[in-house]
């Protein structure tokens, strides 16, 4: 049974439960087959490019595992609750990570917006950060373990 996951507030997503399973599992047979034509208003066919073919398909699949998706531009600008949403943290939090230049936002009138690809940088070199500390602490035991024996 496939969990059910609540609409983000980060606009472009789709949600696993946005289409019924029978649906998904038809349209990812599809792409299976190894390209995809699209049918133009007066019945021309066109050949998905490569580049676009392998992204919708990407994006079939995540579904399939019950993952949210969400398609924005490169430089879309995000709502600060949108850009905590993404790095799993507290607005508040944010705010310091804003005030330490963390992450650069730009104004939007009175109001802070972060660029979405700043916003995924900053949430990869986290990734990357504690990634190092597991490995490192990870380290640490096995040569504990070994001093213990």
């Amino acid at each position: 049974m496939r969990e059910m996951v609540a609409t983000p507030a980060v606009p472009g997503t789709i949600t696993p439960d946005s289409m019924p399973p029978e649906q998904l599992e038809e349209l990812l047979a599809l792409f299976q087959a190894g390209e995809a034509r699209l049918v133009g208003p007066q019945g021309e066919e066109h050949l998905v490019p490569a580049p676009l073919y392998g992204l919708m398909r990407g994006l079939l699949n995540n579904l399939k595992r019950g993952e949210a998706v969400t398609v924005l531009p490169h430089d879309a600008l995000l709502t600060t609750q949108q850009a905590a949403q993404i790095l799993n943290v507290s607005r508040p939090y944010l705010y310091r990570l804003i005030e330490d230049n963390a992450v650069p936002v730009v104004m939007v009138g009175s109001h802070r917006r972060l660029r979405i690809h700043d916003v995924l940088q900053l949430r990869d070199a986290r990734r990357q950060v504690r990634r190092g500390a597991l490995d490192e602490l990870s380290e640490l035991g096995q040569e504990m373990q070994v001093e213990a024996v």
